[in-house]
């Protein structure tokens, strides 16, 4: 049995202080190559960042990154960031869906869920804006449809009409005047007492409610 001597512990516990000490002096160019455990962080392997740390990181706190770093996202990945993607927090897309290169292929669903269910294809651009994610066009595709946009219909909230309506899930609605504005045709002048017409684009105009031209 081979006995321990208190100068054989003091040499383990240095050659152990020696490797810890050689680990935390390495570069953070080698350190960006490794692969580390998961249980240690990061929650992105960092096999393709080969940088300085603190480009990311705050000092003394790993687990922080900085709030603004300097760091020319196009430049350094070939993906210009556009709109909201600019504030975006580094996080909320390179987390653990993957390495950076197989996340940069995968376009918008992988960050955003599909509210269409691949009824409308995967091209997000072609209807909705980066900066506010509100979709473009609005108007030019509602003219294609039974009721053109016009007026103050054209900067009336969707869900004023499509009462119900959620992202995904269209809800169509009359077009008839009456379907949105009976209570205004209630609370006006005595409508029917006075034998008008209950069509009230015959006397309204869509650019001011207030102008009317009665036709019977």
């Amino acid at each position: 049995m081979t006995r321990t001597t208190g100068k054989s512990v003091a040499a383990a516990l240095l050659g152990v202080t020696f490797l810890v000490v050689a680990c935390a002096v390495q570069r953070p160019s080698d350190l960006a190559q490794h692969r580390w455990w998961r249980g240690l962080g990061p929650v992105l392997p960092h096999d393709s960042f080969p940088m300085e740390c603190t480009t990311c990181h705050a000092g003394g706190d790993w687990g922080t990154l900085v709030e603004d770093f300097s760091f020319d996202h196009e430049q350094e990945t070939g993906v210009a960031l556009e709109g909201a993607h600019e504030n975006a927090q580094c996080l909320r897309c390179h987390n653990d869906r993957g390495p950076v290169a197989a996340f940069a292929a995968v376009g918008c669903l992988g960050c955003h869920d599909d509210a269409h269910f691949g009824e409308l294809g995967e091209d997000c651009e072609q209807c909705h804006d980066q900066r506010t994610w509100r979709p473009r066009g609005q108007i030019e595709m509602h003219a294609r449809t039974r009721f053109p946009l016009v007026g103050v219909h054209a900067a009336t909230s969707c869900r004023r009409c499509h009462v119900g309506a959620e992202v995904g899930n269209f809800v169509p609605t009359d077009t008839e005047c009456l379907t949105c504005h009976r209570d205004d045709y209630a609370r006006a002048t005595n409508h029917p007492g006075l034998g008008y017409v209950d069509r009230c684009d015959r006397c309204h105009l869509p650019t001011n409610w207030n102008q009317a031209e009665v036709h019977f």
